[in-house]
C-alpha cells in the first residue's frame, strides 16, 4: 500500500526547497480561474492527476480520498499567499475547477466511459470519495460523544471504501489538535471576507464534487 498525499498547489513560488517538476507560478495571480485550471503548469502541479492514473491505473488498484477544507478558512490560512487574500483565492479557485474536471470524469475506475455511462456507474467500483475536514471537529458538534459518532462513521466508510478489513481505529485521532485561531472575521476585513464569499459563490455546482453513493452527513461539505 502506497499512501500519496498533496495539495493542490503546493509550497510557494519561491521555495527552492521543493522538487516539483513543476513548481507553483507566480502568473497564475493575474490568470482567471479558468485559465488557470486549462493551463499545462497547473495541470502539471504539483502532479498531472491525468497522466498518474493513465499511468498507473491498468496495473494498481487506485484511489482517491479527497480532503475537502471550508474554502474561506484555508484562504484565511495563508493570508501571504499569491500577494494576498485576493490573490490566493484566485488561485485556489483555478485548482478546484481543475480538481473537479479530473474527479467528475473519473467518477470510476476501470476503462474510460463516456458521461451517460459514468453517470449510471457502468465503468467499476468508485474511484474516489471525500471527506469534509471540518467533519472532524468538535467545533460542528455540542458534545465529544457526538464528535466521537461522526469520526467512527467517517473511519467506518473509509476502512469499506478502501476494502479494509477493520473499521475502528481507537488511536486514529491521538495526534489530532483542534485549531485555536481567531475566526475569518477577526483575521481580515470586511471587505475581504465578503470578496471571498463572492468567489466561493462563483464555484457553486463545481465544488465541493458530489456523487450519489456519498451520502453520509459527514460528506456533505459545504463552501
Amino acid at each position: 500500500v502506497i499512501i500519496e498525499g498533496k495539495s493542490f498547489p503546493s509550497g510557494g513560488a519561491d521555495n527552492e526547497k521543493l522538487d516539483f517538476r513543476v513548481r507553483r507560478q507566480w502568473d497564475w495571480i493575474d490568470m482567471t480561474p479558468n485559465e488557470i485550471a486549462s493551463s499545462e503548469s497547473a495541470l502539471n502541479h504539483p502532479t498531472n492527476l491525468h497522466q498518474f492514473y493513465d499511468a498507473y491505473g491498468p496495473y494498481v488498484d487506485i484511489k482517491f480520498i479527497v480532503l475537502h477544507r471550508p474554502y474561506v478558512e484555508t484562504i484565511a490560512s495563508h493570508l501571504g499567499f499569491d500577494r494576498g487574500p485576493e490573490g490566493h483565492s484566485n488561485v485556489i479557485s483555478g485548482f478546484m475547477i481543475l480538481l473537479s474536471q479530473f474527479l467528475m470524469g473519473h467518477m470510476y475506475s476501470g476503462p474510460a466511459v463516456d458521461a451517460e455511462d459514468d453517470k449510471n456507474n457502468m465503468g467499476g467500483a468508485p474511484l474516489w470519495t471525500i471527506v469534509c475536514a471540518d467533519k472532524l471537529s468538535l467545533k460542528q458538534y455540542d458534545t465529544e460523544e457526538q464528535l466521537d459518532g461522526a469520526r467512527e462513521h467517517v473511519l467506518g466508510y473509509l476502512a469499506n471504501f478502501l476494502g479494509w478489513p477493520q473499521r475502528s481505529c481507537p488511536q486514529c485521532f491521538d495526534k489530532w489538535k483542534e485549531s485555536n485561531k481567531a475566526s475569518v472575521e477577526e483575521r481580515m476585513n470586511t471587505k475581504t471576507a465578503n470578496t471571498l464569499w463572492e468567489h466561493a459563490k462563483a464555484l457553486e455546482g463545481v465544488w465541493p464534487p458530489r456523487r450519489r453513493e456519498d451520502d453520509f452527513l459527514e460528506q456533505q461539505c459545504g463552501m
